[in-house]
């Protein structure tokens, strides 16, 4: 053998030796990262990622905008200077939107949601997180003027319709960027927060609708529209500081940059940046060799088939489980009996409710599992929607229409209790890395679905020039609510304490849903193929 030859070889050799080492040295920082994951409590997690904590609560802040606006549309519909301005006389100075621009209003946002997710399924795999919500803040601040301007329901639709592009985009991005600057310990905690911040939203629109329900001018809706841009002017030199996902970095391949993120994450005392970021790229290499792409296509094969599912129902029965009368309640407040400000008033304090019971839900995710949480939720909202609908079936009477307003918030304490927040832990921590952003997109898409289906409907049965069913549309809620705890049941596998890579040794092993709980990863090594990555 020629000495040439002899020398390719041991270099070869070296070679291999050196990327042995270099896996080793990969498997031992990740397996290090994963015991300090599940080793973490909330305070030391807190202490640990303090950084962390501030960047997704101030990203999450953009999410806020969309719980005002899908409020705020709802809630117009039975304010008597929007109707004046944009409804049919009916008679005693009383006026009344036609049914079908209800359901046109109803649909705008939700059709301009679906657009702006699918779109930053791509962007923010393109251009990462920062960017993406930067430059989605600037697009809404523009189009706000049209339904500020609007002075016919056809522009005021178009508006919404624009505007949702961007609300699109801030529901699919705050989730997944809390998911991902996230230690699991923190996960189900900032995830929630989202979902505060859209209560918060809400919760506004109703003080601001409520203190100007006794004007009579044009202004008494056009302000509740301006309001929307003092969320831009908070968020935008916040977020220039913004650091970028250390997993979106990881994901191109920026290994230094991701470890620069990730130490301006934790905290100056913390030494364990390069171990955190080494259980990113291992999670990505098993992912790599999982599934051959990262495409919405992606999304559909294999287990992630079934964790796609998993994130679609579970947005889509937040819907279903209170099918028609969830997003219109100050309307059906009033076709229940309520007087218009009465409505307004029980819909300030379900407001308030949002914001008390999402808090308290910290103390429910805390302790209790995903899977259990949503199961018992979808029991309790199926029998408080029962209990409403044979309400409505009994002779109405003033009585009974506060019955039915109360039985409703009954309902919603338990929404707020489970699904509402859960929901959203769910969506963030069951999809693959890889496909994260594609799969919350596929997730608040069938959302928006779910919403579309329900704007259709709802004017139809709720209004009194149509349907007319009132609060016996609650029987469609519960009927939902049993289907949702059906699927629950034989789907929802239990997602709590466990980092991503463990979550995908778990689905390649294709368990059951009610075999996740229990099952140990100890005995699951690493997949051959991926120490080849």
């Amino acid at each position: 053998m020629s000495q040439g030859a002899e020398e390719k070889i041991e270099v070869n050799h070296a070679s291999q030796a050196e990327t042995a080492d270099n896996w080793a040295n990969l498997a031992e920082d990740a397996r290090n990262a994963t015991e300090e994951e599940h080793s973490l409590t909330f305070f030391k997690a807190v202490k640990m990622y303090p950084q962390a904590c501030m960047w997704s609560m101030v990203v999450s802040i953009v999410v806020i905008m969309d719980g005002y606006d899908t409020a705020l549309i709802g809630s117009l519909f039975a304010y008597p200077a929007f109707q004046q301005q944009f409804g049919q006389a009916q008679g005693h100075g009383k006026y009344q939107l036609e049914a079908k621009w209800q359901t046109a209003l109803g649909l705008a946002s939700p059709l301009g949601n679906i657009v702006g997710i699918y779109l930053n399924g791509l962007i923010t795999e393109w251009f990462g997180h920062k960017k993406a919500v930067l430059g989605t803040l600037v697009f809404l601040s523009g189009v706000l003027f049209i339904p500020f301007f609007s002075k016919t329901i056809e522009v005021l639709f178009a508006g919404e319709l624009l505007c949702g592009l961007a609300w699109g985009v801030f529901t699919t991005l705050a989730p997944a960027y809390a998911s991902e600057v996230a230690p699991v310990a923190l996960r189900a905690y900032l995830e929630t927060f989202v979902v505060l911040c859209w209560g918060i939203g809400q919760f506004v629109s109703y003080g601001v609708l409520y203190g100007l329900v006794n004007r009579t001018d044009e202004w008494s809706w056009r302000i509740p529209l301006a309001v929307q841009w003092v969320w831009p002017v908070i968020v935008i030199p916040l977020l220039l500081f913004a650091p970028e996902s250390p997993w979106w970095l990881v994901r191109k391949g920026r290994i230094d940059k991701a470890e620069q993120s990730m130490k301006r994450l934790s905290s100056k005392k913390s030494q364990n940046s390069k171990q955190s970021v080494a259980l990113m790229v291992q999670t990505t290499n098993l992912e790599a060799a999982m599934t051959e792409g990262a495409s919405y296509g992606d999304c559909f094969r294999g287990t992630n088939l079934w964790r796609t599912e998993i994130g679609c129902v579970a947005w889509a029965s937040q819907v279903l489980c209170g099918f028609a009368i969830a997003n219109y309640s100050s309307y059906f407040y009033e076709q229940a009996g309520l007087p218009a400000a009465n409505a307004y008033k029980m819909t300030i304090g379900q407001g308030g409710i949002h914001f008390l019971c999402t808090l308290l839900s910290l103390f429910v995710t805390a302790r209790f599992g995903r899977r259990g949480i949503m199961l018992c939720g979808y029991a309790g909202m199926s029998c408080a929607m029962f209990t409403l609908g044979f309400l409505a079936l009994a002779r109405q009477t003033t009585g009974l229409g506060y019955g039915q307003a109360i039985m409703y918030l009954v309902w919603y304490v338990v929404y707020q209790l489970t699904i509402g927040p859960t929901a959203f832990i769910v969506v963030g921590e069951i999809s693959s890395t890889r496909l994260r952003s594609k799969s919350i997109s596929l997730a608040r898409n069938a959302y928006n679905v779910a919403n579309v289906f329900s704007a259709t409907v709802a004017p139809y049965t709720l209004n009194p020039t149509a349907g007319n069913l009132k609060g016996k549309t609650a029987f469609l809620a519960a009927a939902f609510s049993l289907l949702c705890l059906l699927w629950g049941y034989f789907r929802l596998p239990e997602s709590k304490d466990r980092t991503f890579e463990e979550l995908d040794l778990l689905f390649s092993r294709n368990l059951k849903a009610h075999e996740f709980r229990d099952a140990s990863v100890d005995d699951m090594d690493m997949p051959e193929f991926t120490k080849q990555q």
